[in-house]
This record gives structure tokens, C-alpha cells and sequence, in this order.
């Protein structure tokens, strides 16, 4: 089917952010453990490429409370087993791979994650929870996805960790600007900032209308079908595709009857998005390729 009007995310979309956002939750899971709470640092709890595991759970479209999330889930094991190093928690059970599937699907994850630990011991995750601090939390991600240098700029916020270069520098276009068709409408649905979302849009140089752009600020969250649903009326059009790569995108597609078009990189994605939809695509422009041959 054509779409008239294609919506796209922007992290793992328009943007490779393997080096940015995924890094930033490895390395802010890190600090806290780490750096707040002391533990020794023995090996990395959870790699950048692992954080694909929560989004195609769903429900962890927000990386601040995936990062939470997942704190708590490694507070919780080293608090049961009562390891006092990163790789002895890494190691003990159970594993992310276990973690994530058992939250999945649908729900918020950190509600979701609350919800496993507590049919698991609800007394550890009480004592796990009083050591988390949320905000902080926060302020550690934002520090190392913007850098001292951005921090005002994206958060409005003084630097708190004096961290120089912002992974946000990490981040590469994949987007090939030449495949846009000129008499299609474009949408931005997304999980970043409006200042995140303004600084994708610099470093893509293109223009979005602003009412076409669904940001966190709009307190929308995927897959909260109104996002899409809300672009669908600014242009006056029916047919809609999403473009995205993680399971609240998909959800978020299917909930507001559009087109789900799905970017997966790796051989679990395909299995889990095959289930919703038929387009899956390596990437953005292969989907781009694809609706020109229904053009022209």
C-alpha cells in the first residue's frame, strides 16, 4: 500500500545512535553502579548492543527509565546473591536475555520490571528500590549523551560530572535526503527531547513542520497511538506508514492503524517484528527504495 504520509523515528532511523544513546545507557548504568553506589568495577554490566534487548521487550522507549530499569534489575541480583563486583552480577541469574523476555510485551517498563522482581522477592526489590535515585539518574545519561558543553543547550542544566565530549558527537545520518519523494508528507514520532529532537534535525538538515513532530515534551509516549494520530490530522491525509525500530514503534503503528514499517539490524529483531508486520527493512532508505517503486 502507498502511503501518503510516512512518519519516521529518528534513533536507529535517521540517525545511527549505536555510539550515542546505547552507549550512553551502558556507561550511565556503569557510573551509578560504580561511581554512586561503589561497586567494583569488574566488567561491563550491560554492552551498548544489549540495550535492543529491553526495546524489543517494549514499554522502554524512554532511555532514562531503561537505564533505571535496569539499575534496579542489577541492584536486585547483587543485593539476593550479595555480589559486591559488576561481572559476578552480570553473571548471576537470571540473565538479560531471560530479564527481557519475561517483561515482554506489552506495559511500562519499569512498572514491568518492578512487577518480575517483586513475584521474584519483593523484599530485596523494597531494599533495591531505596537505592535508586531517579533524578540522579537522569543527570548522569544527560551528562554523557551531551557533554559539559551541551548541557545547558539540550537540559538546561549545569554539568555535574565535568564529562567534555557529548556521545551525541558519535551520532552518523543514515538517511539518504536524495530518496525523500517531493509530493509526500513527512512526520517525526520519537522518544527524544524537543532539544534532542532539534538537534537531530541540524545535524539531518532537513525541515519537518513543528506540527508534524511528536517529541517527549508532548507527553505522548509510544505506543500511545496518538503521536501518529495527531500528524494524520495536521496533513489531512488517511494512509500513514511509521518507520522504526523497536516494539513500541511497531505498537504504536498497529494501535493507530498505520502502515507498521519496521528497521531491525539483526536476526532477533526480524523474529520478533515478523510477528506484526511484513516490512522489515535494514534499513530507511531500503524502505524509501521500496515506496519509489510504488511511485513512479
Amino acid at each position: 500500500m502507498k502511503p501518503e504520509v510516512i512518519v519516521f523515528d529518528i534513533d536507529g532511523v535517521l540517525i545511527d545512535t549505536s555510539m550515542s544513546f546505547k552507549c550512553a545507557v551502558s556507561r550511565t548504568v556503569q557510573y551509578y553502579m560504580t561511581k554512586v553506589l561503589e561497586y567494583e568495577d569488574t566488567g561491563i554490566l550491560i554492552q551498548p548492543e544489549e540495550v535492543q534487548l529491553f526495546k524489543l521487550a517494549g514499554g522502554f522507549n524512554d532511555d532514562w527509565m531503561l537505564s533505571q530499569s535496569a539499575i534496579l534489575f542489577f541492584i536486585y541480583k547483587s543485593l539476593k546473591f550479595g555480589a559486591k563486583d559488576t561481572n559476578s552480577i552480570r553473571l548471576l541469574p537470571p540473565s538479560l536475555i531471560e530479564f527481557t523476555n519475561s517483561v515482554s510485551y506489552e506495559g511500562e517498563g519499569l512498572k514491568k520490571t518492578k512487577e518480575y522482581l517483586i513475584s521474584l522477592d519483593g523484599n530485596i526489590l523494597c531494599k533495591a528500590e531505596e537505592k535508586i535515585d531517579k533524578n540522579l539518574v537522569v543527570r548522569i545519561f544527560q551528562e554523557i549523551y551531551a557533554g559539559s558543553g551541551y548541557m545547558k543547550r539540550l537540559y538546561g542544566s549545569d554539568p555535574i560530572l565535568g564529562t567534555e565530549e557529548g556521545l551525541w558527537r558519535n551520532e552518523k545520518v543514515i538517511l539518504d535526503k536524495s530518496l525523500l519523494l517531493k509530493d509526500m508528507f513527512y512526520g517525526i514520532y520519537t522518544g527524544r527531547t524537543a532539544t534532542e529532537t532539534e538537534l537531530a534535525l541540524e545535524i539531518l538538515k532537513i525541515e519537518i513542520p513543528p506540527e508534524a513532530i511528536i517529541t517527549m515534551n508532548s507527553s505522548i509516549v509510544k505506543p500511545d497511538p496518538r503521536g501518529l494520530e495527531i500528524i494524520r490530522e495536521y496533513y489531512k491525509k488517511d494512509i500513514l506508514a511509521f518507520i522504526g525500530d523497536s516494539m513500541d514503534d511497531i505498537l504504536a503503528a498497529i494501535n493507530a492503524n498505520a502502515i507498521p514499517v519496521a528497521i531491525a539490524k539483526d536476526d532477533l529483531s526480524r523474529k520478533r517484528f515478523s510477528k506484526y508486520t511484513n516490512l522489515i527493512f535494514d534499513s530507511v532508505n531500503e524502505y524509501l527504495r521500496y515506496v519509489r517503486r510504488f511511485r513512479y
